[in-house]
């Protein structure tokens, strides 16, 4: 399959990573989305390095180890990308036991755990500007050698009329119809971006009372505050009571974590926005991850990449040269 045309059918972050890992592989690669304007799942997201429990246990360390050395050399040697190591510390109000190589993955520290937490973790993690790293990630797949097509795709057989070799399914939401999936469903998230104007050094995040994780992310130049956790709803956008809702959280929570100023946070606000994530997986579950070769499409090779749910930035780079390496296998 070496020099194989291949369409990716999909522009968010999952989808050009797995550009990106096609073409260093060889493959003449064409991404196809609806619009390559802010993908909006991508765009929304917060993000830092978060891995979540799944049904796949050995494959999710795999990946989550893979990709956590993925950015960490972003970090290092394209600090264009919006890709830097930073401080995040943990607020958890149940006890939360991290795998030991997670423990040393992250080089996370336990704390003194003070009320309302149980526990408190000090780690240092990839923290990826979603503003900065989604449009070079996207030119980084057209200096490689991708194109970008705009185009509506209806069946996935489609794309092997126009002469590709092989389809990589990384539709996020829209893979439900395309693949026939009755496990993908979205999962509505919001976040506000602020001016650190109140000199946060580190981001801080809890694991949630009331089923919304709250969160802070500091990044260079803004901060970043979530977030909401709403199963269903597929419109795009923000509502005025969930973005308050989010100010008041997050402010309660530098108070709890001791900030003098928290006051003072979103005291303006940069920009909100709010996007459906693919979750994927039986009732209760979101990150059941579809990574697999089609095995009853006849006309082309078909992979399926989608169903990241929370954690598709935190996984991208390990599951896309994984997608790549399926794509490509003779």
């Amino acid at each position: 399959m070496q020099g194989a045309s291949v369409a990716v059918i999909g522009a968010g972050v999952v989808g050009l990573t797995t550009a990106m890992e096609l073409l260093r592989r060889g493959a003449s690669v064409t991404v196809m989305a609806e619009s390559m304007e802010e993908p909006p799942a991508s765009w929304t997201a917060p993000a830092a390095f978060t891995p979540y429990p799944g049904p796949l246990a050995e494959r999710l360390e795999r990946w989550t180890v893979e990709a956590f050395n993925a950015f960490d050399r972003l970090a290092r040697e394209h600090p264009e990308s919006g890709v830097e190591m930073g401080p995040l510390r943990e607020l958890l109000y149940r006890p939360h036991r991290l795998e030991p190589w997670a423990m040393r993955l992250m080089s996370a520290r336990p704390a003194a755990a003070f009320k309302p937490f149980a526990q408190v973790l000090d780690t240092r993690r990839p923290i990826i500007d979603m503003v900065r790293y989604l449009p070079w990630l996207r030119d980084r797949v057209l200096a490689s050698g991708g194109r970008l097509e705009c185009r509506r795709v209806e069946r996935l057989d489609g794309p092997f009329r126009k002469e590709f070799r092989a389809v990589v399914l990384c539709a996020g939401t829209g893979s439900a119809a395309l693949a026939g999936d009755p496990m993908v469903r979205p999962m509505h998230g919001q976040v506000v971006h602020v001016p650190n104007d109140i000199d946060l050094d580190h981001s801080v995040h809890d694991d949630g009372i009331d089923g919304s994780t709250t969160y802070v992310f500091r990044f260079r130049d803004r901060l970043v505050l979530g977030g909401t956790f709403q199963e269903g709803r597929t419109a795009v956008g923000t509502d005025p009571a969930s973005l308050q809702d989010i100010l008041r959280r997050a402010r309660e929570l530098l108070r709890l974590d001791g900030h003098p100023r928290w006051s003072e946070l979103g005291s303006s606000v940069l920009l909100a926005r709010g996007a459906a994530r693919p979750a994927r997986g039986r009732a209760g579950t979101y990150e059941d991850l579809r990574l697999e070769l089609d095995p009853d499409l006849s006309s082309g090779r078909l992979v399926h990449h989608y169903g990241h749910g929370r954690q598709g930035v935190t996984l991208s780079w390990a599951t896309a040269a994984e997608a790549a390496r399926l794509t490509l296998a003779d």
